[in-house]
Parts: C-alpha cells; sequence; structure tokens
C-alpha cells in the first residue's frame, strides 16, 4: 500500500487548462475572473455578497475591522478550541479574545455578545454576527459575516493559499471592497485603478490565476463533499464496535475525526505502516500568548487530548480506507 497523506490538495486538466487561459490575456490581478468566482460562491454558500483576499486568517481580520473599527469594543469572546489564526486575528485588529470552553463535539455555543464563533469540521455554534467558515465550507448564516479559507489544507483550494468573506449586508460589502484594495472605492471599475483614496486599507487582493483555479476546483466541491459523508460513514461502521474508539454524533465537514486514549502513539504506530495522522488543535489557552488566560476548559482540554484526524482527502479509495481502519483495530487491540 502506498502512503497515505492526512491530507493533501488535488487537481486535473480542469485545473491547468482554466490557469492556461488566464496566462493567455492581459491580466493577472484582480479581474473579471475574480468577480466570476466571487458570483458564484456567494451563490453556492447563499450569500448576498462575496468578497475574496489572500487567506482565511486576513478574511478574519478583515471581518473584524469592518465590524468593530469605528465602535472597536475591547473585547471579544472566542472558542478556545480553534486554531491560533483566529485569536490572532482579534490581535491585530485590536481586539482582545476571551476565551471560552466548547461543547462536547467542539462548536461554541454562547450567549455572549461580542463573538466570534468558529464552526468546528462543520459542527455549527451559535451565529451572532461574525463566523469562521474555514471548516464548513458550504455554510453562510444569513445575515451574518462568515469568513472562509482556501489553503490547501482545504477542500477546495485557490492554487495553494486564499480566503474569502461572505455577506448580506451592502454597506458592510463596501466596507469589506475598501478594506482589502487600500481603502480604494472603484471596486465595480475594471478599468485602470484610480489613485483616490478615502478609506483606510491593507493590500489583500486576489489573482485571476487563483480564482481560475478555484473556479474548477467549486465546480467539484459538491460531489467531494458527498464523497467526504461516505468517507466518514465508513469508516465509522469499520470502527463502532472497536471500544477504544469514539465518534461525534454527526459528520464532518472537513476532516474525518475520531476520539482516542492516546492520539499522539497511535499516530507514530500509523506512520509505521504508511498512514500520516493529526492530532486535533492545541487550545488556545496553552499556547504561549494565551496562557494567562484562566477559565474552565474541560472539552477543548479532552479535544485535545484525545482528537485524531485521520486521512481524508476525497479522491482516497474505499480499499483505502479500509486498509486504514484494520491498522487502527489490530494498533488499538494490542496497546
Amino acid at each position: 500500500m502506498k502512503f497515505i497523506p492526512q491530507f493533501i490538495p488535488y487537481w486535473d486538466e480542469l485545473e491547468k487548462k482554466a490557469v492556461t487561459k488566464v496566462l493567455e490575456r492581459d491580466y493577472l490581478n484582480e479581474h473579471k475572473t475574480v468577480r466570476e468566482f466571487e458570483k458564484k460562491f456567494a451563490e453556492f454558500v447563499g450569500a448576498k455578497y462575496c468578497i475574496t483576499c489572500t487567506s482565511g486568517t486576513t478574511a478574519l481580520y478583515l471581518a473584524l475591522k469592518s465590524t468593530y473599527d469605528k465602535n472597536n469594543p475591547k473585547k471579544i469572546n472566542i472558542p478556545d478550541y480553534a486554531g491560533i489564526f483566529v485569536g490572532n486575528a482579534c490581535i491585530q485588529a485590536g481586539i482582545s479574545p476571551v476565551l471560552h470552553d466548547v461543547s462536547e463535539n467542539g462548536s461554541f455555543v454562547s450567549n455572549k455578545k461580542p463573538r466570534f464563533v468558529v464552526h468546528s469540521n462543520g459542527r455549527l455554534g451559535s451565529t451572532q454576527l461574525l463566523e469562521d467558515c474555514a471548516q464548513a465550507i458550504s455554510h453562510h448564516t444569513k445575515n451574518s459575516i462568515s469568513c472562509y479559507s482556501f489553503a490547501s489544507t482545504k477542500h477546495i483550494t485557490t492554487s495553494g493559499q486564499g480566503g474569502a468573506i461572505c455577506c448580506d449586508d451592502q454597506k458592510i460589502f463596501d466596507v469589506l471592497s475598501r478594506l482589502k484594495d487600500l481603502g480604494r472605492n472603484d471596486r465595480q471599475n475594471l478599468k485602470p485603478m484610480s489613485d483616490h483614496f478615502a478609506f483606510w486599507g491593507i493590500n489583500s487582493k486576489f489573482t485571476e490565476i487563483q480564482a481560475a483555479f478555484g473556479l474548477a476546483q467549486l465546480k467539484k466541491l459538491p460531489k467531494r463533499l458527498t464523497r467526504l459523508n461516505k468517507m466518514y460513514k465508513l469508516v465509522k461502521d469499520e470502527l463502532k464496535n472497536t471500544k477504544e474508539v469514539d465518534f461525534f454524533q454527526d459528520s464532518p465537514q472537513w476532516y474525518i475525526d475520531i476520539l482516542v486514549k492516546n492520539p499522539e502513539t497511535l499516530i507514530q504506530k500509523l506512520r509505521k505502516h504508511g498512514i500520516q495522522a493529526r492530532r486535533f488543535y492545541r487550545p488556545l489557552h496553552q499556547q504561549p500568548l494565551y496562557k494567562n488566560k484562566k477559565n474552565n476548559f474541560k472539552n477543548s482540554n479532552y479535544l485535545y487530548e484525545h482528537g485524531l484526524w485521520l486521512p481524508s482527502t476525497t479522491n482516497l479509495s474505499d480499499k483505502e480506507l479500509l486498509y486504514i481502519t484494520n491498522k487502527i483495530k489490530i494498533l488499538l487491540k494490542n496497546e
């Protein structure tokens, strides 16, 4: 059996042809292809507007600045179980993150305001205004500002990096448009850029190559998400009688995840059999930047101590998945 990575992006002639077509034209920076990708991605998630940017982390930052720049609160409530980029985006936006424990499945359910909800592996939390949908690629809560990542670790990538923000409010859309383009206010003008800056902003523009790659990937996304659910069901069915393995009640939208007693030990053993797996995120309160934050983080600690992401690239065959589950059964039985 060949080496099975935990996740790897993949593409074919569709992406190659799309990128080649862009290279035959005059524009590489934002132009018609970017606008087409934004339109189609907004339609896919069910939002009115979409703004692309350089990364998912930048999307988080821009969303925070678009909402809280004028009446900037000193603090914002975020889940302790989240990637470091969530807390860092808050700090970069000038807002101190207040960490809270998550529910048993990793979702952030809270009534505290303001809050930035992270939909962990597609398991939805209680949304207020801001939501991180990097792990819930098909989700958008109406009237919320939803942030997405197109990094190479996601089921759709825009040639390695990229991000987007979707919303339903034209005023927020207009602010985001200026924020990501150095403050320019001529988004709909595809002629040469103006030098009129009436607003503060950063350079976070998308490229035509990213958009072309993303459009090709977007066509494949529904099938990939369907395949992911089938993969998860297969793995769950194969391991349901393995007492050393626990599952979440609902299916993921990102990676196939399980809970075991010693994830690091299992990772090392699987690696010897050509299978790569990953630990869950380290909780933010355990990171040096946030270690002075005090609270009860029972569930986020438990997820980190027992969570494991299995290979989840959606072009994996059933044969490969059965190989993985059989090795897990044998390895856990022999512990």
